[in-house]
Formats: C-alpha cells, structure tokens, sequence
C-alpha cells in the first residue's frame, strides 16, 4: 500500500476550513476598519454621522480583536497550558494591536468631546494636543493593521494546531508552561 501525502501548505488540514473562514471575516473587519478610518474625517461636518461612524469602527475593531483572541484559544499550545508560547511569539502583533487600541480610544474620545464643545460655536475642534494624539493615532494604525494581518495569517500555519517539531523546540529552550 502506498501512503498519499498531501503536500505541506503550511495549513493544518484539521482546521483549515474553519481557520481561512475566520482569517476571511477578519480580513473583511480589517478593511472595513481600515476604509472608516481613512474616510471618516469627510463626515467630521456632520456630528451625528461621525459619532455612528466611530461606534461602527469600534464594533469592527473589538470584533476582529475578539476573533483573533479566539483563534489563540483554539491553538495547541494554548490547549496545552503553554501560553507564554503564544504571547512570546505575538509580542510584537499584540503590542502594535495594543497601542492602536490605546490610541484609537483616546484620539476617538478627544474628537467626540471636541466636536460637542464646539457645538453651535464658531471654534475650532482641531486643538494642539487633539491634532498630535491623531497624528500619533494615524501613525500608531500603520504597524497596527500590518501586525493584525500578519496574526491573522500566521494563525493559519498548522504548527500551532497540532504538536510539531517547533513546539518541541520552543518548550525545550524553557518558553513553556504557564501564563
């Protein structure tokens, strides 16, 4: 009898309907995300429309933020208690997706009690300290949005969804047990 293999994609064929479903939608609340972060600022006329806009956006954000998070869960390591696995090799996805999420409330946040204070006034919402939190939060999207569709493709990799030669690997240079 000879054995078929299939050929190495790289993507586990256990999860790998379910997981390119998940990494479709989440591709899909990226961009969604990405579009209302680029062309909200044509509706900044309008005050109820970019206050529902910034709600949208933050509806996307946490949903593709909570998927991801749900993604880790489903990993082996994860399954397997080894936790500090994912995080060490997230750090960077996760503290660009941190910061952004830092960022993204605080420019958001600035805006909406900008806008209101100048409601019915002839002021400017765009004060020093708003203008660099949304420099700095425009700044903060670029690694942010790079970094999540990095994740969201290399969740897909079948080595974290079975034990594999790099698990083994990583446990024996002590990246382990534990949160």
């Amino acid at each position: 009898m000879s054995k078929h293999h299939q050929p190495n994609t790289g993507i586990s064929n256990n999860h790998s309907l379910p997981m390119l479903r998940m990494a479709a939608i989440q591709f899909f609340l990226l961009h969604a995300d990405l579009a209302i972060t680029i062309f909200v600022d044509d509706l900044r006329h309008v005050r109820v429309n970019f206050i529902s806009v910034y709600l949208v956006q933050y509806v996307l954000l946490a949903t593709n933020t909570i998927l991801l998070f749900i993604r880790f869960t489903h990993t082996f390591p994860f399954r397997a208690g080894m936790v500090r696995i994912m995080i060490k090799d997230f750090e960077a996805h996760l503290f660009a997706i941190i910061l952004y999420h830092l960022s993204f409330f605080g420019c958001r946040a600035l805006g909406v009690v900008s806008m209101l204070k100048c409601q019915g006034q002839m002021c400017d919402p765009w004060s020093l300290m708003y203008r660099g939190l949304y420099v700095f939060y425009r700044l903060a999207a670029i690694p942010q949005y790079y970094a999540f569709k990095l994740a969201i493709t290399k969740l897909c990799e079948a080595k974290y969804y079975k034990d594999s030669m790099w698990l083994r690997q990583k446990m024996r240079r002590g990246g382990g047990v534990g949160v």
